[in-house]
């Protein structure tokens, strides 16, 4: 399954929750209600004989990829990823994006806690297409895409959704990986950094728990060697992807920046566009997955949407080479970085650098994932 359709980290319900208005909390609260009473424990599902085969292997690889993000990645997993819970559409919801179209700039809403975000969700096609609407009637570029996971960056005990299980193995257990990571690490108003992070870190862990025999074995997990060159292979693509929209991000940065007449803007726009498309298809992709990938379709919202999970790819495989490629003392490492920091991705670049941190403001960052006790911060 492509990324027009990817797990949306960005803790989806927590964003609902603290939404601008009453009907808006009430229908969050109610889905979120909905999904919370479904849960049931995996190892019940497990259990029953009626279950298939596909079914019983992916459940038994997220309860594996929750296992090792616990005992080899550090993460606090708790409940989370325990249990399963149906939902009755493919999508669990919809998000909207929207952009300026005259600069490469992403229009925010602002949350509780959260910060501001580039994006709202909601849980209904229609009320998501009829606020787009209304975004564009703003003269804003928008877009509205499907998501088949989030994450409550801990608050609550998240289910693996069936949702999630439409995706290969592989997919599903990097997706875990995403959001677990999530709920590790948070930046208030950093949606970029967080979405790159748990991108990094999802792909990344899921090479070491499918390519590694020794941890496999260490969780009770076995998988074809298939699935560890699919992992690689997606990782690879993931990054030659985002290099390409990074540059062409940067292109269309300067154009916006120039004093050009709109329709020549115009023309030059679909000419970056046209030849970001042709160096796709030229560089050595592995999979499918952004093969006859169409960047002329792109319009500033999709764009800033695609680039929201792939900036500074590179960056984050530099801290880990500079860790002797450990995976776990790179996280660890990159979270030390960009504690409390107003602006995660210098740090980040200073730490892949290995320049000394800059001190940050003591109270610039608190991690929302679960209910926060007295003074408690990451």
């Amino acid at each position: 399954m492509n990324r027009w359709r990817r797990a949306c980290g960005v803790g989806l319900l927590a964003v609902a929750a603290t939404g601008c208005g009453a009907p808006y909390l009430l229908r969050a609260a109610y889905e979120e209600a909905r999904i919370l009473l479904r849960r049931e424990p995996i190892t019940d599902v497990l259990a029953r004989e009626s279950v298939d085969a596909p079914l019983r292997d992916k459940l038994r690889f997220v309860l594996a990829a929750r296992q090792f993000a616990g005992d080899w990645l550090g993460f606090a997993v708790g409940e989370s990823y325990a249990t399963y819970a149906r939902v009755d559409t493919d999508a669990v919801a919809y998000v909207v994006t929207a952009a300026y179209r005259d600069r490469l700039e992403a229009y925010t809403w602002r949350y509780p806690i959260l910060g501001r975000l580039p994006y709202r969700g909601f849980f209904d096609r229609g009320r998501a297409d009829v606020y787009a609407a209304q975004l564009e009637a703003r003269d804003l570029d928008t877009a509205v895409w499907p998501t088949t996971a989030f994450s409550t960056l801990g608050w609550f005990a998240d289910p693996v959704l069936s949702s999630m299980l439409a995706e290969d193995t592989v997919e599903l257990v990097t997706t875990v990986f995403h959001e677990l990571t999530h709920a590790f690490l948070y930046v208030p108003s950093a949606a970029a950094f967080n979405e790159s992070f748990a991108n990094f870190v999802g792909h990344r862990a899921a090479i070491v728990f499918f390519c590694d025999e020794a941890l496999q074995r260490a969780v009770g997990a076995g998988a074809p060697a298939s699935r560890c060159r699919l992992a690689e292979e997606r990782w690879h693509d993931e990054r030659v992807y985002a290099a390409v929209i990074e540059e062409v991000a940067d292109a269309l940065t300067t154009l916006y920046a120039a004093p050009t007449p709109a329709a020549t803007r115009t023309e030059m726009r679909r000419h970056i566009l046209a030849a970001a498309t042709a160096t796709l298809a030229q560089r050595p992709l592995q999979t499918e997955r952004y093969r006859d990938r169409d960047l002329a379709r792109y319009n500033n919202a999709v764009l800033l949407q695609q680039l929201l999970y792939r900036r500074a790819l590179e960056q984050f495989e530099a801290v880990r080479h500079g860790a002797d490629g450990d995976l776990r003392r790179a996280i660890i490492a990159i979270a030390a970085a960009v504690k409390e920091s107003p602006d995660p991705f210098a740090d980040l670049g200073r730490l892949a650098r290995g320049e000394p941190r800059v001190s940050a403001a003591p109270d610039a960052v608190r991690r929302p994932g679960r209910r926060p006790r007295a003074r408690r911060r990451r």
